[in-house]
């Protein structure tokens, strides 16, 4: 019989894809609002492996990555996409289109986990018509990529700094749970 047991808490990352500068420094500081300090950085990567967003938010198209410092529960995960869904609808242009997406999601020592609200087979339900995307898994030292793996996150430079994040929420979670 297998027992019940909370999992660790986890380091909640964001992804930010925009073409509007503006928005996003306003994104960026409603995130740093609600979900505390961030550790993290790294900024302006020409997004350029899918077309998917430029009919809604033009040309030409960057992502950045962010860590928050507070660790999170893993439950926590759907509030905080209702909340980035918010944020992505209030910075809106006037005839709906978007100006940004951000995907949240979290960063353990084993796995990065995004939200969606898209369903596919490998994603897990999480609640509220949201679900969880197995995107990496850190195997053998490095990450494991899927067949639905989005293109850019199996490439260098994002592999490099989702290992330099994962290093992050290791030190950070030894410190705050075994340190004391």
């Amino acid at each position: 019989m297998s027992c019940p047991q909370e999992p660790k808490p986890v380091k909640l990352v964001t992804s930010l894809i925009y073409s509007d500068h503006e928005a996003y420094e306003k994104a960026l500081s409603l995130l740093n609002q609600k979900m505390g300090a961030i550790d993290f950085i790294e900024e302006d990567f020409p997004f350029t492996f899918t077309e998917y967003y430029t009919r809604e938010m033009g040309r030409p198209l960057w992502r950045s990555f962010f860590g928050f410092k507070a660790l999170i529960l893993r439950e926590t995960l759907v509030d905080i996409k209702l909340f980035t869904n918010e944020i992505e609808n209030n910075l809106a242009k006037e005839d709906g289109r978007r100006t940004l997406n951000i995907d949240p999601g979290y960063l353990s020592d084993s796995q990065l986990v995004l939200a969606t609200g898209k369903n596919f087979a490998h994603r897990i339900y999480l609640g509220r018509g949201l679900f969880g995307d197995l995107t990496l898994m850190f195997k053998n030292n490095q990450f494991q990529i899927f067949p639905w793996t989005y293109p850019d996150y199996q490439k260098e430079p994002i592999r490099s700094l989702l290992l330099k994040m994962r290093e992050r929420y290791v030190r950070d979670f030894r410190e705050h749970f075994y340190e004391k």
